[in-house]
């Protein structure tokens, strides 16, 4: 370990602008899908909804690619980075389904079903 060098990369002034070219370019799509109603569209032609929430989320998972690969600088980095930059992310992911699976089993609107309705016990009347 001693004999060995660290050699760090040197990413070039152009990599930077074309990445932040790149962000800007995805953040006016962004903007721009804001306003547009896609689920509209969708949904008059069978397709479901939930298309400007997964359009949304695709762009921001790119953006996120980007700024994580190279502003820092996990493109260029050792094995075990990627690990530690891997596993955050699957931590990440297994609070999600976490979190979902609790919401998902709530009764919403209270009273609609009666799966997932707290029962409460009440005091004795007398």
């Amino acid at each position: 370990m001693a004999g060995t060098e660290h050699k760090e990369h040197v990413v070039s002034p152009g990599v930077y602008i074309t990445i932040v070219i790149l962000l800007m370019i995805l953040l006016v799509i962004t903007i721009v899908m804001a306003f547009v109603d896609i689920d509209h569209f969708t949904q008059e032609h069978h397709l479901g909804s939930g298309w400007n929430t997964g359009i949304a989320l695709a762009i921001a998972i790119i953006k996120a690619i980007l700024i994580i690969l190279f502003f820092m600088h996990i493109k260029y980095a050792a094995k075990l980075t990627w690990a530690f930059a891997a596993a955050g992310f699957v931590w990440l992911a297994i609070m999600i389904v976490l979190t979902m699976t609790d919401y998902m089993t709530r009764n919403h609107p209270a009273g609609s079903t009666p799966r997932g309705e707290p029962r409460y016990f009440l005091p004795a009347q007398g």
